[in-house]
């Protein structure tokens, strides 16, 4: 080969890795809330693959016998201390559950007036209106045949103060503060 020929291939070569590095890049070993969201109870373990990306999401338990399999797959998150899980039975997606991946923060505005108006049976809709916006921030979900549960943190900032507040297709089913003012 002459000079010129290894010239002209290292040049093509240098351009085509330059041409794939974003492709490269965009290929990210965790999960964001939008890839989770388009996981669906009854999706595939390959389209669950599909939607974060491979390498995101690794098997961790697997049973079967009787006719039945079982898999859990735990995905890193792209958030600090942010996780998602699947649970599929037989190869369909029944259960799928994820914390901090919405990476939000509450903005410190809750009061133990706002909690004691937020009572067992309201809404998520009414706890944002009672508690105002930003406040409670949803930091986990899941969602399994029949039920979907949420949880939400509402922070105070003058001195250590939160409430927290579990739902059930939609509504408070516990609740709980701590320091709050």
């Amino acid at each position: 080969m002459s000079r010129k020929t290894l010239a002209v291939s290292g040049l093509l070569a240098a351009a085509l890795t330059a041409a794939l590095a974003p492709a490269a890049q965009a290929a990210s070993p965790t999960i964001t809330r939008a890839e989770y969201d388009k996981v669906k109870l009854g999706s595939s373990i390959s389209k669950m693959h599909a939607a974060a990306g491979r390498g995101a999401c690794k098997l961790t338990s697997s049973s079967g016998g009787s006719g039945y399999s079982s898999k859990v797959y735990e995905c890193k998150g792209n958030k600090r201390y942010s996780s998602a899980m699947f649970s599929f039975g037989n190869g369909k997606l029944a259960m799928k559950s994820q914390n901090s991946l919405d990476g939000k923060q509450s903005n410190g505005k809750m009061t133990k007036a706002k909690y004691k108006k937020i009572t067992k049976g309201k809404t998520i809709a009414q706890m944002h209106s009672i508690a105002g916006k930003g406040v409670c921030v949803r930091i986990a979900d899941a969602e399994a045949v029949g039920v979907k549960s949420a949880s939400y943190l509402c922070e105070q900032s003058r001195t250590y103060g939160n409430a927290a507040f579990a739902f059930t297709n939609g509504k408070v089913v516990s609740r709980a503060q701590y320091g709050l003012n």
